[in-house]
């Protein structure tokens, strides 16, 4: 028993020390622009080629590792007590790492499809000027999605799985070192069934955003351990779902930077365009004026 425990915190401080490592690598590639309500995406504007793709997803994948790690920790802790269980009677086990290598490898896969999205996000106004001025209404549009994904079965069904690590294992046990990557590829697709609303809220506020990666770890945590995470998630919900409303009519908002598509509206665009010509225009009058006040002052007086 002292082994096994032993086993236990092992594996849960390598995690929370991967995670760590993961989440300082994040800061350091954010380059101290990552704090803030809004932030810049992880393609900063890059065209597409394998070069940027790999970086993309390579970047997505510790990402990942950061926010998702310490979620992790009761599910492979509890593996990692049945494999040693299984080395300890002599039979075939797999070492806890494996199970972990086939959760991160599933979570790392998806960077493709987030690599595609920010792809769209960056191009699609340029192609179809007509977005430029409805990022609010898209952004308002993807969160108030995410919400209501929130409050659905689909999303009870994956949290649920994710909640019983005992209940995951008993029911989804696989043996041999195939059998654990397969088990930890398994679970992570449950993770990302649980998880991918909350990922979209990225995209919409940005996908270097430090900030709302620190608080979506702590939802994605509590939703997985709290005695009423279920209850939680319904909350979450709720308030995505405000919070789009917010963005899709407050006019307040709709007169704001155009969040999604890093991009201003074009009306916004034209007061800034007509307030410098203004500008320009003043200061050439204060130019001109001032010309004509030294010239009238270089005149001689006439004597009386």
């Amino acid at each position: 028993m002292i082994v096994a425990r032993g086993d236990r915190l092992a594996v849960a401080a390598v995690l929370l020390v991967l995670s760590l490592l993961c989440w300082l690598v994040t800061m350091q590639q954010s380059g101290g622009m990552g704090w803030g309500l809004v932030t810049m995406s992880m393609s900063m504007g890059q065209p597409f080629s394998p070069g940027n793709a790999a970086l993309y997803i390579t970047l997505w994948g510790v990402m990942m590792a950061a926010m998702m790690f310490p979620a992790l920790v009761p599910m492979a802790t509890l593996f990692a007590t049945v494999s040693h269980r299984k080395r300890r009677d002599g039979q075939d086990f797999a070492p806890a790492w494996l199970f972990v290598a086939g959760y991160a490898g599933l979570w790392t896969l998806t960077g493709a499809a987030a690599y595609a999205g920010d792809l769209a996000i960056q191009s699609l106004p340029e192609r179809i000027p007509a977005l430029q001025a409805q990022g609010m209404l898209i952004g308002g549009v993807t969160l108030a999605a995410a919400g209501a994904y929130q409050l659905t079965p689909l999303k009870d069904l994956c949290l649920s799985k994710c909640r019983s690590p005992l209940g995951f294992l008993l029911n989804h046990w696989r043996e041999g070192r195939r059998g654990a990557l397969q088990m930890g590829f398994h679970h992570g697709a449950y993770c990302l069934g649980c998880c991918w609303g909350l990922m979209a809220v990225l995209f919409v506020v940005g996908t270097m955003n430090l900030l709302w990666m620190a608080v979506l770890s702590a939802v994605i945590l509590l939703e997985k351990v709290l005695g009423r995470g279920v209850a939680l998630s319904k909350l979450v919900g709720l308030l995505l779902i405000g919070a789009g409303a917010a963005m899709i009519v407050a006019p307040a908002l709709r007169t704001g930077p155009n969040v999604l598509l890093g991009r201003e509206p074009q009306d916004t665009q034209e007061v800034r365009r007509g307030t410098k010509e203004a500008e320009g225009a003043v200061e050439q009058l204060g130019l001109h004026v001032g010309q004509r006040g030294a010239g009238l002052s270089q005149q001689p007086r006439t004597q009386t």
